[in-house]
């Protein structure tokens, strides 16, 4: 069965975390929403300190936030981009982004979150339409999944406060 992918769009991180709480109430399993977000520029200090010490560090503010996504959603990630700034995400998207960001970076390539999208199968105005509501400081919520799943979801987050909810 052919997957579709829902993007729902947040401006407080507290409307992400009731949106994930719902979704996985109804059945929705968590291995196939994710969360992306622009990280806080004080966190790249601290991450260069702290980054042997943990997978992925998260501090201050965002701390309670990103604690309780991973706590929900499987795998997590924290990129500094250049260009753009630090990136944080979690569930299946994290890993599509950490191969494709980090192969990237690792090469030296210029590499962008749209970029990394893109290779996730996204249209290129819709990743790049997405990568900068992501640099407004926007939180994206997506849910990757067959379309019963993902018109299930639809639903659950048309009743959210999400500027918009969108089957890509």
């Amino acid at each position: 069965m052919r997957e579709e992918l829902l993007v729902a769009v947040y401006d407080k991180k507290e409307d992400v975390k009731e949106a994930v709480k719902k979704l996985m109430q109804s059945g929705i399993d968590r291995k196939v929403i994710s969360v992306i977000a622009k990280g806080h520029e004080e966190a790249i200090e601290k991450y260069e300190m702290e980054k042997e010490d943990s997978d992925i560090l998260f501090w201050g503010a965002q701390g309670a936030f990103w604690g309780a996504i991973l706590g929900a959603l499987a795998g997590g990630i924290f990129f500094i981009v250049p260009g753009f700034g630090p990136i944080v995400g979690a569930g299946p998207i994290a890993a599509a982004l950490s191969g494709a960001l980090g192969g990237a970076l690792t090469g030296g390539a210029v590499f962008s979150l749209a970029d990394a999208l893109i290779e996730w199968g996204m249209d290129e105005i819709e990743a790049k339409k997405l990568e900068d509501l992501v640099r407004q400081g926007k939180y994206l919520l997506l849910v990757h999944a067959d379309e019963e799943i993902v018109n299930k979801a639809k639903e659950i987050l048309d009743e959210t406060p999400a500027e918009e909810v969108e089957i890509l």
